[in-house]
């Protein structure tokens, strides 16, 4: 089987209908030659005792992990060509997400993980292509925009800045001049001020003291990249320096 590499996934959430919804997923998902794995195999666990959020307590979350493990060892040992795609956890459901070769290689040793975990209500949700994965899984524009988000948070705390203090954060904008010029008003009217506009190189920096606190900081990018959608501009994202 091919496993994916742990360093190489991502995660984000959404609230569904239900509640929370909490996805892991592989971020090279993309690269994967899609005709070579055409089936999707929804693996269903019902949690036991879930939260207020839906998900599984630690002592349950350890199990849950040794099940996920013991399903990959399963199809390993019997060389099943598959992928697994995604972890998804709502309402007090686990899913694992595959995509497989061929439904013939991956249904026996998926019985016998079946009958082994029989202390569990499992199931499993059969669909053919790459619609489940790219609809329902893939993340959108904004959920990628809090996920760089979020990957720059957690370098600036690795190197050492305090998230208590706050730090000049640097936006960028590209564009033309004159939506440049109008979003750089809008944002001088919210405590921002220009760090460079340049219709040379259309560009516009501009920037804002804040906590490095995730929400707070996402709030902002998602609202910026709303306002240049509406301006044609693209918004390119934040940088800032370390504050210890």
């Amino acid at each position: 089987m091919e496993v994916c590499p742990q360093n190489n996934w991502e995660s984000y959430n959404f609230r569904a209908e239900s509640g929370p919804a909490f996805v892991s997923f592989f971020a090279e998902a993309k690269d994967i030659p899609q005709a070579d794995f055409p089936h999707c195999a929804r693996v269903l666990i019902r949690i036991k005792n879930p939260g207020p959020s839906g998900g599984p307590t630690k002592e349950e979350a350890e199990i849950l992990w040794a099940m996920e493990d013991a399903i990959v060892a399963d199809l390993e040992k019997n060389s099943v060509k598959c992928v697994l795609l995604a972890r998804i956890t709502y309402n007090g459901r686990r899913e694992l997400v595959f995509q497989l070769h061929d439904w013939e290689t991956f249904r026996p040793p998926f019985g016998d993980w079946m009958k082994a975990h029989s202390g569990y209500e499992t199931d499993i949700s059969e669909h053919e292509g790459w619609t489940f994965f790219s609809e329902s899984i893939w993340p959108s524009r904004e959920d990628w925009q809090c996920i760089f988000d979020r990957r720059v948070v957690d370098n600036l705390k690795k190197a050492g800045s305090n998230p208590a203090r706050e730090h000049t954060l640097e936006f960028v904008f590209r564009g033309e001049i004159e939506p440049l010029n109008e979003i750089m008003r809008a944002l001088l009217m919210r405590s921002y001020w220009v760090v460079k506009l340049s219709p040379e190189e259309q560009m516009l920096i501009i920037a804002k003291n804040l906590p490095l606190d995730l929400s707070l900081i996402t709030r902002e990018s998602l609202s910026h990249l709303k306002e240049a959608d509406r301006l044609k501009i693209e918004y390119d994202g934040w940088g800032c320096l370390v504050v210890k």
